[in-house]
């Protein structure tokens, strides 16, 4: 048998080149784009979820306080007692007292603020918020608490001893 290899020249200059046929998958400077990008994305998502976590914990100790403090005024109204809530600048918790006699003494150990909060400041004469058995404020003034991000929440309890959130 004898082959032409004149002919099979022409045959082949006759067929279109050589393609690739797709193949199923991706290539590797895909796959390293799509790696990237999920970790910025996860970068963020973490870096975000600190921030409102931090932010959550604020809110949570405001509520706390907040609470203490509507409790305190109830006590004092039904044990016919004074009784205040004592904070500590730069304290990551503060104490609750009653009144004794001539001076106050505490209820219980000091109530733990959230992680990462700390009281900031107290307005009230003597850093202490007190209620008196009719449920006016004895003291009253603007208790501040920070987290470690910075944000402030104000709680304020005016002379009637209402208390609210700022």
């Amino acid at each position: 048998m004898r082959i032409d290899v004149h002919a099979t020249s022409q045959v082949a200059a006759r067929r279109p080149p050589h393609r690739r046929t797709p193949t199923a998958g991706f290539t590797l400077l895909e796959l390293a784009a799509v790696l990237g990008l999920l970790a910025i994305l996860a970068a963020l998502a973490v870096l975000n979820h600190q921030a409102v976590r931090a932010r959550l914990h604020l809110s949570a100790a405001a509520r706390q306080v907040t609470l203490d403090l509507k409790l305190m005024r109830l006590r004092a109204i039904t044990r016919h007692a004074s009784h205040r809530l004592v904070f500590t600048a730069g304290s990551e918790s503060y104490q609750r007292q009653h009144k004794r006699g001539d001076s106050y003494a505490d209820d219980g150990p000091a109530v733990t603020l959230p992680r990462g909060i700390v009281v900031t400041d107290c307005s009230a004469a003597g850093d202490a918020i007190s209620f008196r058995p009719r449920g006016n404020a004895g003291t009253f003034g603007t208790v501040t608490l920070q987290n470690a991000r910075g944000d402030v929440r104000r709680i304020i309890v005016d002379i009637a001893g209402q208390v609210r959130v700022e």
